[in-house]
């Protein structure tokens, strides 16, 4: 930009989204002969860590000047503070850095900055009680990330034209909120990750033009006070992870433009008030992690709510019908009014009951519905707005065949469902009843389905062999039933995508067919408890991801297989409980096991010695790294299984399987080869 008289170079936009400059700015670069120029934007360059020039401090007549965020480095020149003229000065960069000096140049010289970005730039090296020097001109004030530490000045709250404070991500800076005369036109307050503590003051209610507030994940406490409403420009309340107490303000109307409130992870008790439903801005409220109790209050007025977050509190009673006229939220009966519903999650409230409207002629459907969450909610009769028939009690029944285009996941685990006579549900891919009371035989889901678990429930009959026409199926649990005979043959290469094969805890007998060469991606392989007999599949060994081989507790009648020892991830072996025999291997180069953490051949029928050499070899029971030796599979949630070993003679059921052990109790051998501890974490 250029002076319309003079012609002289007044204003220069190098803002890294238009030119993006490489290199750096030596002390005798050209830049500093532009006498006049008054605005200077350098952000987001690439100046490839160099230091700020002290020449930056020649250009008497700047006004702007912002080298933000491209990668200048070293200390900050203290002729920065020779810019008298300054209005915004933008010095944000980690690898910058301020001195206790410099900075007090800047705020003694700066009398006319209104705007400071300092955001991620160092300053560990300032006091805080520094910045009480700073010009009562300022208005924007950002010190985000700055690991400045020790205790703030409350005075800077009362600068009477402060409207942004930014005081995010120091985890070190301690301080209080003002308690009385905090009247500003502050619009803006973000306090988060920080340490600043004390009770949320009264006066907060004076701050007439706040817009947004976030003191999340710090260590506030007491009540929060009714003031609060009467924040009439609030768009967000952000008090998340704090240790706040006390009861929600009864009554509220003043937030009219709020959209955001977030009260996750405090201490907060009594009833959830009604007037939350009710602002008519309000689209997130988020109050999980709390001591909240019920019931919820009826109410009247709709809003434009998408999400609530009530997780992890102690509400109980009935959910009233007026809460059903919210969009986006909790709704039974009048769901049909709710065409973009996406996700619900109502897990983990086991004291809920459900209402509805009286009117049985009604169909609901929720065409957009993608994700659906009961689990732990102690459901008995299947929810109204799930179906299209009236009166079902523990059913999902044939009539439940409309409206499910869109739902992809579904989670009813944990509930008391009992029969399933169709899965309505066309494009699923989750599918999760696990820990309910559904009887009778398995009802395969659709062909999209990639997630099936229906573990702990009453299934009886056969697996049927219309179950390998999921060829997108990723987990299979039909552990803990009473399903019995054979297996398919297919249901070792229906697919290349299974990671989970969970068949433990039933009555399933036969041979294991021998199809799993091409299962190239399973990782968990469990068919504890059952009556298998014959031999252990050889195609086990092309499972090169294999973690887990859990065939306990069956009548398997086989050598010891040395041939899984070539399995590079193989942490767990359980043989238990069978009818193995022989020796085990002699050759070490046979009995590598390199990843073994947990083997259990207790109860077979091994003859012979087991050769001390062999388990020596066993390299992941000697050297344990906690991050490293956490098993892939278990940190996922669609695995939830244990493995009972024996161990001193008895039975142990193992749920977490970040563990290095070895015991062979119970073998007819004529020895077992000591082995020190320094050898094997666990004997």
């Amino acid at each position: 930009i250029c002076d319309n008289v003079t012609g002289n170079v007044i204003g220069l936009d190098l803002h890294g989204s238009c030119s993006w400059l490489r290199g750096t700015i030596d002390d005798n670069s050209t830049l500093f002969r532009l006498s006049h120029l008054q605005s200077l934007n350098l952000a987001f360059n690439n100046f490839l860590g160099s230091r700020i020039s002290p020449e930056f401090g020649r250009l008497k007549e700047l006004t702007y000047l912002n080298p933000s965020f491209s990668n200048f480095g070293g200390l900050v020149p203290s002729e920065i503070s020779h810019l008298s003229k300054l209005t915004h000065l933008g010095l944000s960069c980690r690898v910058l850095t301020i001195e206790q000096r410099t900075f007090d140049l800047l705020a003694s010289n700066l009398t006319k900055l209104s705007l400071l970005h300092l955001g991620s730039t160092n300053l560990s090296l300032i006091k805080p009680f520094s910045l009480l020097n700073l010009s009562s001109t300022m208005t924007d004030l950002d010190l985000s990330g700055t690991r400045i530490q020790g205790n703030f000045p409350d005075q800077i709250f009362l600068l009477p034209n402060l409207r942004v404070l930014y005081l995010c991500g120091n985890i070190h800076l301690t301080g209080y909120l003002p308690k009385c005369n905090w009247s500003s036109p502050l619009r803006e307050l973000d306090l988060s990750l920080s340490d600043f503590s004390g009770e949320i003051p009264y006066s907060i209610g004076n701050l007439l033009f706040l817009e947004t507030v976030d003191i999340t994940y710090c260590n506030f406490m007491g009540s929060i006070p009714t003031s609060t409403g009467n924040l009439s420009k609030a768009t967000e309340i952000l008090f998340a992870s704090n240790h706040l107490t006390g009861q929600l303000p009864h009554h509220v109307s003043g937030l009219l433009y709020l959209t955001n409130l977030d009260l996750f992870g405090n201490s907060l008790q009594g009833k959830v008030p009604s007037w939350l439903f009710t602002l008519p801005s309000l689209v997130s409220v988020n109050l999980a992690w709390n001591k909240l109790t019920g019931p919820i209050d009826g109410f009247q007025s709709p809003n434009s709510l998408e999400e609530v977050h009530l997780e992890k509190n102690q509400i109980h009673g009935t959910i009233p019908s007026s809460l059903f006229q919210l969009c986006g939220t909790i709704r039974f009966d009048q769901f049909s009014k709710l065409k973009n519903l996406q996700f619900l999650d109502l897990s983990n409230n086991n004291l809920l009951s459900f209402t509805s409207s009286g009117n049985i002629d009604i169909k609901y459907s929720l065409p957009s519905l993608l994700k659906l969450s009961f689990s732990n909610c102690n459901v008995s009769e299947f929810p109204s707005f799930l179906r299209n028939s009236e009166k079902i009690h523990g059913r999902i029944s044939k009539h439940d065949s409309k409206g499910w285009k869109s739902l992809i996941d579904l989670d009813l685990s944990n509930n008391f469902l009992t029969h399933i006579a169709l899965h309505p549900w066309k494009n699923i891919r989750t599918l999760d009843l696990r820990n309910n009371k559904i009887q009778g035989s398995i009802l395969v889901p659709p062909p999209s389905t990639e997630v099936f678990l229906v573990s702990n429930n009453k299934l009886s009959g056969q697996i049927p062999p219309y179950i390998c026409s999921l060829s997108s199926l990723k987990y299979l649990s039909l552990s803990h039933n009473n399903l019995s005979g054979t297996i398919p043959p297919c249901l070792g290469n229906f697919t290349t995508q299974l990671i989970t094969l969970h068949l433990k805890n039933n009555s399933l007998e036969g041979h294991i067919h021998d199809t799993f060469e091409n299962a190239s991606n399973i990782q968990s392989f469990d068919l504890n408890c059952n009556k298998f007999e014959g031999s252990l599949p050889r195609s086990l060994a092309k499972c090169v991801k294999l973690e887990v081989v859990n065939v306990g507790n069956n009548m398997i009648n086989d050598t010891f297989p040395c041939w899984l020892g070539s399995l590079p991830l193989l942490k767990i072996l359980i043989l238990r409980s069978n009818r193995f025999y022989g020796p085990l291997c002699k050759s070490i180069t046979t009995f590598s096991f390199q990843a073994l953490r947990i083997i259990d051949l207790s109860r077979n029928e091994f003859k012979d010695f087991l050769p001390r050499r062999n388990f020596t070899s066993m390299e992941a029971m000697k050297n344990v790294d906690e991050q490293a030796t956490r098993l892939q599979y278990m940190g996922h949630a669609y695995y939830d299984e244990s493995v009972t070993v024996a161990m001193k003679g008895h039975d142990f059921q193992l749920y977490m399987l970040n563990l290095d052990q070895i015991y062979i109790p119970n073998q007819e051998s004529p020895g077992l080869a000591e082995l020190s501890n320094q050898e094997l974490r666990m004997v």
